[in-house]
């Protein structure tokens, strides 16, 4: 959570509007913060974690049009590295629909 958020980073050019920098942090510090309440209960399950991946994505909803696509994909990006930090394979599909509308996985499974 202390780390600095949405700075740029390898491929990722910053933040596209800084003015939203301390509104994205604090989303993705929520995130961290309900991931760490689950890790320290007693039962925390896969089941637990993709909840409070929907709940954290879902924060994302009334700010949504102002994330262009590498904000986008460093938003996925964070919540990746909260899913390898408590070792969850998988956000069931949310990160692909939150990212490209729909999940491309649910796509090959139709053919």
């Amino acid at each position: 959570m202390a780390k600095k958020k949405f700075v740029a980073k390898n491929y990722y050019p910053g933040i596209a509007d800084e003015k939203m920098r301390p509104i994205f942090t604090e989303k993705i510090n929520s995130v961290a913060s309900d991931f760490k309440s689950v890790a320290e209960s007693e039962n925390s399950t896969d089941k637990k974690y993709q909840e409070k991946i929907k709940i954290g994505l879902s924060r994302f909803a009334d700010v949504y049009m102002e994330l262009d696509t590498e904000d986008r994909e460093r938003v996925c990006t964070y919540f990746e590295e909260l899913m390898d930090i408590v070792g969850l394979e998988s956000s069931n599909g949310q990160l692909n629909k939150f990212m490209y509308g729909f999940d491309p996985n649910e796509m090959t499974n139709k053919n």
